[in-house]
C-alpha cells in the first residue's frame, strides 16, 4: 500500500484505518483523516483517488464511505491548492 508515499504520510492514513468507523461518517475520523489529506499536500504526495477506493474496499469500508472519503480528499486537496494560491505560494 502506498509503496512510494513518505512514511509520515503513509502512517497518518494508517492512523485513520486502524480506528474508523467503516459504515457511517464521524466527526472525530473526519479530522483524522483531514490530518492525512494536509501531509499529502505537504509532501507533494501523490496519490490517485482510485488507490483510496481500492484501500477502502479492501478494509471494508462501505461504498457509501469510500465515496465521502474521495470526495473529501479531493476537495481537501483543492481547497489547500486555493489557499497556496491566496497566500502567494
Amino acid at each position: 500500500m502506498f509503496e512510494n508515499l513518505p512514511a509520515e504520510v503513509k502512517a497518518a492514513f494508517d492512523d485513520y484505518l486502524k480506528s474508523a468507523n467503516k459504515l457511517v461518517p464521524d466527526p472525530k475520523d473526519d479530522a483524522k483523516f483531514f490530518k492525512f489529506v494536509i501531509l499529502c499536500h505537504q509532501k507533494n504526495a501523490a496519490i490517485e483517488s482510485i488507490e483510496i477506493y481500492e484501500i477502502l474496499e479492501k478494509q471494508g469500508f462501505d461504498e457509501a464511505m469510500q465515496d465521502h472519503l474521495v470526495i473529501l480528499l479531493e476537495g481537501g486537496r483543492e481547497l489547500l491548492k486555493e489557499y497556496d494560491k491566496a497566500l502567494g505560494r
